[in-house]
């Protein structure tokens, strides 16, 4: 029966398929051909799993015992890779965030429970004319569609592949960077506490800024830590 089960056929599973990213990707023709099983987190609990599955996790819920929740009915299955995100390292600063800390929960039980491979995803854009002002660690969506249809992971057996890179673009109105620049400075002085400037993260939402809260520290953290 084990040799059975280890020759059966790799079936890739889908879990999120209402996510933002998934269905973007997924507009791709070779990866709809390709990833032909794609489901929601609520139809996980009666969905039949196979020790066959590599399963990729796209799905999120701000509410972390349900994120455990998916995670306790891949058990079985070959693989698991849960798709991260690169905001996760602001934890190491601050809890303040909620979608940094629940991704990071869920990571961390990702990899404890299932040995899962962890695909750390950056700001997703179509175009790279989507990145705002400024330093922000970017995936462009072709990229991700490149790598899920032939996933090659850093090192042989390696568990972890950052799917980012920086990238520098300009700033379309001119006031823009020095706002950026007085606000990255003010955040970094209380970078502990920066849910200090969530009505300042209010005001610079509503001017159409992009660059502001978790993304902004996020992107000055992995700065200081990888090279261009």
């Amino acid at each position: 029966m084990t040799a059975q089960l280890t020759e059966a056929p790799l079936r890739d599973v889908v879990i999120g398929r209402n996510s933002k990213v998934w269905r973007a990707v997924s507009a791709n023709q070779a990866v709809a051909q390709r990833f032909k099983i794609a489901i929601s987190h609520s139809e996980v609990a009666g969905f039949a799993f196979t020790p066959a599955d590599r399963v990729w996790v796209f799905s999120y819920s701000r509410v972390p015992a349900q994120n455990s929740g998916l995670l306790a009915n891949l058990q079985q299955v070959r693989e698991v890779v849960y798709v991260s995100t690169a905001t996760t390292n602001v934890t190491k600063l601050t809890h303040c965030y909620q979608y940094p800390c629940v991704k990071q929960a869920a990571e961390s039980e990702a990899r404890q429970r299932l040995n899962a491979r962890i695909l750390t995803l950056g700001l997703v854009v179509k175009d790279l004319r989507e990145v705002p002002g400024g330093r922000t660690m970017t995936t462009p969506q072709s990229m991700i569609e490149a790598f899920i249809l032939a996933p090659q992971w850093p090192h042989d057996g390696g568990n972890s592949m950052r799917l980012f890179e920086p990238i520098d673009a300009p700033y379309v109105r001119p006031w823009e960077a020095r706002l950026h620049r007085l606000y990255d400075s003010v955040q970094w002085k209380v970078r502990r506490w920066p849910c200090v400037l969530r009505p300042v993260d209010l005001v610079l939402r509503a001017m159409g800024v992009r660059w502001y809260g978790y993304l902004n520290l996020s992107n000055r953290i992995w700065s200081s830590t990888i090279s261009s």
